[in-house]
């Protein structure tokens, strides 16, 4: 475990290996209303240990978290990137178990948590072979899209899938795919989804061959899912030729934020931004922001979210080695390329292990953060909050 730092008010920890020395290396997490889940990707092995913490309790109390072993009602049912919630049902996305897999997991959250008649899961390739190897996608209402990522460590792909909630998890029925290649070969390698409006749009990652892409694709819910005419594509290179390599978005009126993380020389800071009520191909509608001009050590992020009046962007990795706690915001109410309009917190400074997290959630005024490698190979499981109605972590 890492070395503490110096307490600051509003943030707080919880070493999740207090609880097992396997809860450590997450990657994602949702809220329900009560609880928190943190979904499972590495502790050394690709795991299952779904991790859960009550917010009713306090956060530093042994009492608030409890863990459950997907891998328990289904060996396949390990490596996850990011979790999703539909009003009733956690699904764990999956990603890689040792090979690239499609076993979705789903928990009934109004079932016992630890009881595993209270878990379920569908491997999506048994409708098409290559729906596999996603790592996060969104839920729009009704229906739960899957980002599509890697056949394999070299291979990307564009096979999107969409499960109707209304439907029965188990039946091939109630899931479609759709492989946006088909619009645009370099569609493919997304990094996530986000539900927004008549549209879901997917988050451009790696095109493959080390190849990061810029080629975001929306899909118009008002069409059927299968049909060309649905999608479009925007490459966001047209802004700067390194904008690409994003790995997360979030959006408040109506404008849509990308989280920056590697252009295929550096991990960068090109945060972009688009405003939905224009059209996506109008360039006007675009801008962008290198944030590290703020700090030459803030890029390289895994995750964006919005709270009232700022954008926070996710912490994670600004190149080999080089994992760090930059949680990094920018006042919404202020020019979006003015330097003054961003700020920093160094999460690290409260402990050595508050860095390298992967997305997180938020919960009233909380940012929860899903911790996950402090280096290559160094999972650990320090639990982060973040009070955001306090100005503390921004002035200390």
């Amino acid at each position: 475990m890492g070395e503490p730092g110096r307490s600051i008010q509003g943030i707080e920890l919880f070493d999740a290996t207090m609880i097992d020395a396997g809860c450590r290396g997450y990657s994602g997490a949702i809220f329900d209303g009560r609880y928190i889940y943190y979904a499972p990707l590495n502790n050394g092995n690709f795991h299952g240990r779904v991790l859960r913490y009550d917010t009713t309790l306090a956060f530093e109390s042994r009492a608030a978290w409890v863990e459950f072993d997907s891998a328990q009602i289904d060996p396949d049912s390990r490596g996850f990137v990011n979790a999703l919630f539909d009003g009733r049902y956690l699904y764990l996305v999956p990603y890689f178990n040792g090979r690239h897999h499609g076993h979705v997991t789903r928990y009934d959250t109004q079932s016992p948590f630890e009881q595993a008649t209270s878990w379920q899961t569908f491997d999506v390739q048994s409708v098409d072979a290559l729906c596999r190897g996603f790592v996060s996608g969104c839920f729009d209402g009704r229906y739960l899209y899957l980002a599509s990522y890697q056949l394999d460590m070299t291979t990307t792909h564009g096979h999107v899938v969409r499960y109707d909630t209304q439907a029965r998890f188990d039946d091939t029925a109630s899931w479609q795919t759709f492989d946006t290649t088909s619009v645009q070969t370099d569609c493919r390698g997304f990094h996530s989804a986000l539900s927004e409006g008549d549209y879901v749009y997917f988050v451009p990652y790696l095109r493959g061959g080390g190849e990061y892409s810029g080629m975001l694709a929306r899909y118009d819910k008002r069409l059927p899912f299968d049909d060309a005419a649905a999608w479009a594509t925007f490459d966001m290179t047209a802004l700067h030729p390194g904008c690409r390599g994003y790995v997360g978005a979030t959006c408040l009126d109506g404008v849509l934020y990308f989280a920056p993380y590697i252009d295929g020389q550096d991990r960068h800071g090109r945060v972009a931004r688009y405003d939905t009520r224009q059209a996506l191909d109008d360039l006007s509608a675009w801008s962008w922001f290198d944030v590290s001009q703020v700090d030459v050590g803030s890029r390289g992020f895994f995750g964006a979210i919005c709270h009232e009046n700022y954008l926070y962007l996710v912490p994670h990795c600004r190149g080999v080695g080089q994992y760090h706690g930059q949680l990094t915001r920018y006042d919404l109410r202020l020019p979006f390329d003015d330097p003054a309009s961003w700020s920093i917190c160094d999460l690290a400074r409260v402990h050595s292990d508050c860095r390298g997290f992967i997305g997180g959630v938020l919960q009233g005024d909380y940012l929860y953060l899903a911790p996950f490698e402090t280096d290559a190979g160094c999972q650990v499981g320090m639990m982060t909050r973040i009070d955001l109605s306090s100005q503390t972590p921004w002035s200390a």
